[in-house]
């Protein structure tokens, strides 16, 4: 019996442990897949990040939610031609009794039943000035989605050309780093072979590893970039984007004269002050024909009214409501069209008046903020235009320099391969190198920028710019 007994308990025990083993065997596994969807990668082009930008911001999402608003409004405007209608219905019981004929005693108060459908129409100029008010606000609207579109697509594209900047610098810095690496081999090698000696091989190993920090921090500055690019876009921060691109400048031919005279009208800053003074403009004629609920305006007012207004005669408690309808039914409905002349506001400092003179007042303001936004605008566009033709000249001077720093670092390489330089001057050359790619990047970054904000300021595209010159 004891051999039994041995084999169903490592029977057992091999149940047990199985399902343990292959939970233990599952779990890395779960958490790899984990790792690979947490850590998924997504290629993106520039202009794929400003559709998902545009599509996912929730500033857009809610300029579009406001929008919906204002065409509603906009489409049903005409509404206030829509009679007001109620209906109503009232029991009632007098304190006291009235006589049943003059002189006699008063008999005891009685109920009495009626009911009211009534409709009412009110007719002003103002009507079609509140139509307009609407149609105007609509297309206000519209001006600030363009605006919040063209603003959120210029500072996706900084963005993403900016990242695309600080990953050539993280490249540069792993490149250094490798030839530093290379270079404090040959450096051991020589110290071996006596060619060199301890202190040159210690401030090539000091050099080698003080760079490393170096690239750690830049490493980490760029995956926080990118996090908040993720963020920017809408995506999960653990998304990693292969962005697809390069920092390549086309430049461009720029008439500022031409632009201030045929661009700045179509700016968005522009044509949002034109909006406010068509409101304004119209709020002022709402005001004089009645439709501002702050006046009662110039203009009469035509009131249509129509009610019906049928009363019980008799107790509703104890006697049938429709036994006799002709009898004990009457109708005190009315239709009435009434002609209302307002004259308060033709008097001195009526609030009619005082409402009109502020929003003249308003509007005085508005042509005071148009002329000051054009010099503002004007001066950006002439800053920016002069910055481009200066980042032009400045990025050739900066490929040529380039050019010559990479023929010098050459030429450095091998002379201290062949012990003709010093390792001072190699590591100079390496620095000049670095810094003279460093500063074409960031001069062709900063000319894609300043585009870019020329772009959004006169709300054109690159060709449109470049066609004002034609």
């Amino acid at each position: 019996m004891k051999p039994i007994y041995l084999f169903t308990g490592l029977l057992f025990a091999v149940i047990i442990a199985t399902p343990a083993e292959m939970g233990a065997q599952e779990a890395p596994t779960r958490e790899a897949n984990t790792a690979r969807v947490s850590a998924e990668t997504r290629t993106m082009t520039v202009e794929d990040a400003v559709q998902i930008a545009l599509r996912s911001n929730l500033e857009i999402e809610s300029e579009m939610l406001g929008l919906e608003k204002r065409r509603r409004t906009r489409d049903t405007a005409w509404n206030r031609f829509i009679p007001q209608i109620s209906a109503g219905t009232t029991i009632a019981r007098p304190n006291e009794g009235s006589p049943a004929f003059p002189g006699g005693p008063a008999q005891d108060p009685q109920w009495n039943l009626q009911a009211e459908v009534s409709a009412m129409l009110n007719l002003n100029l103002g009507s079609i000035y509140g139509i307009r008010a609407a149609r105007f606000d609509y297309e206000s609207g519209l001006i600030d989605i363009v605006d919040a579109r063209n603003r959120i697509e210029r500072d996706v594209r900084k963005t993403f050309f900016a990242l695309l900047v600080l990953d050539e610098q993280v490249e540069l810095r792993r490149r250094a780093l490798e030839i530093a690496a290379a270079r404090l081999e040959q450096t051991r090698v020589n110290y071996r072979n006596g060619l060199v000696d301890e202190f040159t091989l210690l401030a090539e190993e000091v050099s080698y590893e003080n760079q490393r920090p170096d690239l750690d921090a830049l490493v980490n500055q760029q995956l926080a970039a990118r996090r908040d690019f993720n963020r920017e876009l809408g995506l999960p921060l653990t998304t990693v984007l292969d962005l697809q691109g390069r920092i390549e400048v086309e430049p461009i031919t720029l008439n500022v004269e031409q632009l201030v005279a045929a661009g700045l009208p179509h700016a968005t800053a522009i044509a949002r002050i034109g909006e406010a003074q068509r409101q304004i403009e119209n709020l002022i004629q709402l005001a004089k024909s009645g439709g501002d609920p702050q006046t009662r305006g110039f203009y009469p007012n035509l009131t249509f009214r129509y009610s019906v207004n049928p009363q019980f005669t008799r107790d509703p408690f104890g006697d049938p409501l429709f036994a006799d309808v002709s009898r004990d039914w009457t109708d005190r409905g009315v239709f009435s069209i009434t002609l209302t002349q307002p004259l308060d506001g033709f008097l001195p400092s009526s609030p009619t008046r005082t409402r009109i003179a502020n929003l003249e007042t308003d509007l005085a303001d508005t042509r005071v903020t148009y002329t000051a936004t054009m010099r503002g605008l004007e001066l950006q566009v002439r800053n920016l235009v002069a910055r481009l033709e200066q980042l032009q000249s400045t990025i050739a001077n900066r490929e040529r320099n380039e050019r010559l720093a990479q023929r010098a670092f050459e030429l450095a390489q091998q002379a201290y391969a062949a012990g003709t330089r010093e390792l001072l001057e190699l590591r100079n050359a390496e620095q000049e190198l670095q810094t003279a790619q460093l500063q074409v990047l960031q001069g062709k970054l900063d000319y894609i920028q300043a585009l870019l904000d020329l772009r959004y300021i006169l709300n054109m595209t690159t060709e449109e710019l470049q066609g004002v010159n034609r």
